[in-house]
């Protein structure tokens, strides 16, 4: 995917997968499983080996960890932070902070509160299972014909393109931009727009494949592109189109209608939202049994005075 025609998917996965090896480095727990292998990185007496990261890198789906690799820099800034944090926790073990009061009270309450859900969750998945035959091959077909108007797969469009960069900011650099994206367009209108893009486009990661960024939807082309790429026809050459970056001259190769899913293709996450379904209803018959509405008594009036002193 090109990263000048794309909408930013890549770095919104950046973004997640980051948001998760950071949840990770604020449990500190997760990096105590595996101490050995290969350090990754280190400062002083502190180390990161590689067991430990690739505990936490276990964590992310494979489209976040590809994410992390195109993002040397920033793994390098969460490698950083990782061993500042455990400088940090050393520093204050050093001076003895947890046998303050006030630390070691939160402390206790902290492990008071873990304790309790664990248990009452652990307790909960034992009272309430979903059977491992369910659904079955009628519930499945039954739910996917009444969500069929939600599964919709959308259109998809293989594209390719010739960039040439030009920042919104620099006048000059868009006027000059402007004319030879004018210039290649006539070229390309009816010639070799694989060539034309070896040779002028300022992409390098599609340029080297004749301009081609792969099979998008809409949703994923930058907003300036998706007008003009829902209106061509396959083989057509249209642009040149301007965006933040640049100017764009995209070529149709090839496209796929919108269509509804088939059922195999989303049974998975069916049976998924299925087992769910049905065990958050388990959950929700198991904690009312606990405390029976008919046994509830309310102080409305002291709920009421609670909320308003908590002004």
């Amino acid at each position: 995917m090109s990263a000048h025609l794309s909408n930013g998917h890549h770095s919104l996965r950046r973004l997640r997968a980051f948001a998760v090896l950071l949840l990770a480095m604020a449990a500190g727990g997760a990096w105590a499983a595996d101490s050995g292998g290969q350090t990754v990185a280190s400062a002083g007496s502190l180390s990161i080996k590689q067991q430990e990261l690739e505990t936490v890198l276990r964590k992310l789906d494979a489209n976040e960890r590809q994410a992390l690799r195109s993002d040397p820099a920033g793994v390098e800034r969460w490698l950083r932070q990782r061993l500042a944090g455990e400088a940090l926790l050393q520093e204050a073990r050093r001076k003895d902070w947890a046998a303050r009061p006030e630390v070691k009270a939160q402390v206790d309450a902290a492990v008071r509160e873990v304790s309790e859900r664990i248990i009452a969750n652990s307790y909960l998945e034992s009272v309430a299972k979903v059977p491992e035959n369910y659904p079955s091959d009628a519930e499945l077909r039954a739910a996917y014909e009444q969500e069929k108007a939600n599964l919709q797969v959308p259109a998809f469009y293989q594209l390719a393109q010739i960039f040439l960069a030009a920042p919104a900011s620099d006048a000059a650099a868009v006027t000059r931009a402007r004319a030879s994206a004018e210039a290649l367009a006539r070229q390309a209108a009816g010639g070799d727009f694989a060539a034309l893009a070896r040779q002028y486009s300022q992409d390098e990661s599609s340029a080297a494949r004749g301009g081609e960024v792969g099979s998008l939807p809409l949703a994923q082309i930058l907003p300036e592109m998706r007008p003009v790429v829902a209106g061509m026809k396959a083989g057509e050459v249209r642009g040149p189109v301007q965006s933040a970056a640049g100017f764009h001259l995209v070529k149709l190769l090839a496209s796929t209608p919108a269509r509804v899913a088939t059922l195999e293709e989303v049974v998975p996450r069916l049976r998924a939202a299925l087992r769910q379904q049905r065990l958050q209803q388990q959950i929700a018959t198991h904690m009312d049994g606990l405390v029976p509405a008919s046994t509830m008594k309310i102080d409305s009036a002291a709920v009421t005075a609670t909320l308003n002193k908590a002004d």
